[in-house]
């Protein structure tokens, strides 16, 4: 793509898809404003780029900018984010410490619904924190039996906790 064609091909791409990529900026960052900030800043790279002529596809290009941008913004914002002293010590209290027990519950319940294989692969990886390597060989299965029957176990656990979780957030929020 020549200079005058790229400045061209570069304003359509601007034009046509700037409140999409603003949306993909906003998924990440979560204020408009900072991600319309690093659309334009994409733009502006790219509109001062020299070697324009090297991006094969536009769209995807400046996507995968937007995206790369929208984290290092985000990551920046975490490391620079205030530390509040509330925020260091969490004192449980009596409600907490609740509610921690009755989510306890509610995972011991439905680990008890897990096949037995994944169950066991499932307490030996996730919560005793063994390798996937050390759990296939302490049962005596493949290392990619493992990796199935973990994923299989995250998939019962999330269709048999989704509903408590919502419960609980609603709680927490008292919505």
């Amino acid at each position: 793509m020549t200079k005058r064609t790229g400045q061209t091909e570069i304003e359509i791409v601007f034009r046509e898809h700037y409140r999409e990529f603003c949306l993909l900026s906003y998924s990440y960052v979560l204020g408009m404003d900072q991600a319309q900030d690093i659309v334009q800043e994409v733009f502006l790279k790219i509109l001062t780029r020299k070697d324009t002529s090297e991006i094969l596809n536009l769209k995807a290009y400046v996507w995968n900018s937007i995206k790369n941008t929208s984290l290092k913004s985000l990551e920046r914002s975490k490391k620079t984010e205030p530390i509040i002293n509330d925020s260091l010590i969490s004192v449980p209290t009596e409600e907490t410490e609740v509610e921690d027990s009755h989510l306890d519950q509610k995972l011991r319940q439905a680990m008890d619904k897990l096949p037995l294989q994944c169950k066991n692969v499932f307490e030996l990886c996730a919560i005793d924190g063994q390798k996937y390597e050390y759990a296939a060989n302490h049962l005596g299965i493949s290392k990619n039996t493992v990796k199935t029957q973990m994923k299989k176990a995250y998939r019962i656990l999330r269709g048999t906790l989704a509903m408590t979780c919502l419960l609980l957030i609603l709680i927490a929020f008292q919505i």
